[in-house]
């Protein structure tokens, strides 16, 4: 209803300004009729641009003063133009005599400032020391005050004492710690240890449980190393656990063939393939350990043929080569398959062990 109200309001008031301008009759030569503010401006704006304009000299500018009161009421009325004044020339004031520089002033002020407060300073700082010394203190060595030099004590001497012996403490011998030196077992060690394995009946290679027992309890140590020690990093190929063909109880470890093995600790060898593994490992090694008491037993197998160095009953240690990277057995390329079994016969993760016990151990 009210857009209706307002649309009618609308109607009515155009209409109302139809007729009035039918009624208005315009006389000719009258000013015309704006109906709008921007109108207006535009025909003042007009009218200005019509007006003709005289410059003055270039010397001095007259200015045209224009009546703009008279601007926008159309018709023929034109604009008043007022003359400008001309303003007499005045002489420029006389330059001030030249000065010194505020900034020179400024610089010397500031250091003769800087050396009246040193000079002061050191004033000061003499009148401290003249004043703390006593009078003595200045006089020469030869004219020394008798009072004074009673306050000197005569020649002091040290009264003799028995000293007593001095005791001397032996040094402390320095040992150096290394690991792989103390995994490292002499010859004459080795032997031991092998004539008690000579005279042992080995048992089996399997179950858990070593098949040297008597040497293998005299080999317990808490060095282990990967069977590459001499390389800093090592590929990966596939590591421990499940993939496409089942469980892999290993980690394959990818090196040109040659390539030299050890042992990933002192131990003893009990079991050797000579490409006829079971398993599939074609020329290979097994190898008791003895770590801090607890049995592992470390897998090298897919050896190079003819590579194996080591016979079943044999002591080694960690530098001991027990044979060379091939691919023999079940093998698609050179590689170690490097496996290792707990007291259960358990195969576990291998490169996840020897980094918990803190072997320094790259892969990539």
């Amino acid at each position: 209803m009210r857009e209706r109200e307002r649309a009618a309001a609308k109607i009515a008031q155009t209409a109302a300004e139809a007729r009035t301008s039918a009624r208005a009759t315009v006389a000719e030569g009258s000013p015309p009729i704006y109906t709008s503010r921007r109108a207006i401006r535009e025909a003042a704006t007009r009218t200005a641009r019509a007006i003709p304009v005289q410059l003055a000299e270039p010397a001095r500018a007259s200015h045209i003063v224009v009546d703009a009161a008279a601007l926008g009421n159309g018709g023929e009325h034109v604009p008043t133009i007022r003359a400008a004044r001309v303003l007499p020339l005045r002489a420029a004031p006389p330059a001030p005599p030249s000065r010194p520089s505020d900034t020179a002033s400024r610089r010397l002020r500031r250091i003769a400032r800087k050396v009246t407060a040193g000079a002061a300073l050191l004033f000061i700082g003499s009148l401290v020391v003249v004043t703390s010394l006593p009078a003595q203190a200045m006089q020469l060595p030869a004219e020394l005050d008798p009072e004074v030099a009673q306050l000197e004590p005569d020649v002091q001497a040290l009264d003799p004492v028995t000293a007593e012996a001095t005791t001397l403490f032996a040094r402390d011998e320095i040992i150096v710690n290394d690991p792989l030196e103390a995994a490292l077992m002499s010859p004459e060690e080795r032997a031991a240890i092998q004539v008690v394995a000579d005279t042992e009946r080995g048992g089996t290679y399997y179950g858990g449980s070593p098949a040297f027992p008597d040497a293998w309890s005299m080999l317990e140590t808490d060095y282990v190393q990967t069977p590459f020690p001499q390389i800093s990093q090592l590929p990966i190929s596939s590591g421990f656990g499940y993939r496409s063909g089942g469980m892999h109880g290993g980690t394959d470890i990818p090196l040109p063939p040659g390539q030299e093995i050890r042992p990933i600790a002192n131990g003893v060898v009990s079991a050797v393939w000579q490409g006829n593994n079971p398993g599939g490992g074609g020329y290979a090694v097994f190898v008791d350990h003895n770590i801090n008491g607890q049995f592992v037993q470390s897998w090298y197998p897919h050896m190079q043929a003819g590579s194996i160095r080591v016979e079943v009953g044999q002591v080694v240690d960690v530098s001991t080569v027990v044979g060379q990277v091939g691919s023999t057995g079940r093998s698609t390329g050179p590689h170690l398959h490097l496996e290792l079994k707990n007291s259960d016969y358990v195969s576990f993760d291998p490169l996840l062990w020897l980094q918990t016990r803190e072997t320094r151990l790259e892969s990539r």
